[in-house]
C-alpha cells in the first residue's frame, strides 16, 4: 500500500481490481457498469499526483495478488483492461479539469433576468 493513498482510494482500487478478476473469469458486465463511479473517485482524490504507480499499474499489481492464476494465463485481456480503465482515467481527469471558457458570455439563469419583467 502507497502511504499516500488515503482509504477512498484504496477501495476504489480494491473494487477495480476485484472486478477486472470477475471480468477475466466471465463477461465482464459488471466492470462496465461501475467503472466509471470508481475511476471518478480516484480522479476526484488526486490519485494522480499522490501515488507513485499509475492506475493501470496499481490494478494489474492488485489483480495478480487477488487472481494470479487467472491473471497469469490471460495476461493479453488483463493489459487491454486496464489500458481502457487508463484511458477512461485521463478522459474523466481531461473533463474534470476544464474550466468554463472566457470567450463566451454569461447568459441568464433565467427568463425573468432575461428580461425588464
Amino acid at each position: 500500500m502507497d502511504q499516500e493513498l488515503n482509504p477512498q482510494m484504496e477501495r476504489a482500487l480494491d473494487e477495480l481490481a476485484t472486478l477486472v478478476c470477475e471480468s477475466l473469469q466471465s463477461d465482464g458486465e459488471l466492470l462496465v457498469e461501475r467503472q466509471d463511479a470508481l475511476l471518478k473517485t480516484l480522479v476526484m482524490s488526486g490519485h494522480s499526483w499522490k501515488s507513485v504507480r499509475t492506475v493501470m499499474e496499481e490494478v494489474e499489481r492488485r489483480v495478480k495478488e487477488k487472481c494470479g492464476e487467472c491473471a497469469m494465463h490471460r495476461g493479453g485481456a488483463l493489459t487491454s483492461l486496464t489500458s481502457k480503465l487508463g484511458t477512461k482515467l485521463q478522459s474523466l481527469a481531461r473533463w474534470e479539469s476544464k474550466s468554463p471558457s472566457d470567450d463566451m458570455a454569461s447568459k441568464p439563469a433565467n427568463i425573468s433576468s432575461a428580461t425588464d419583467a
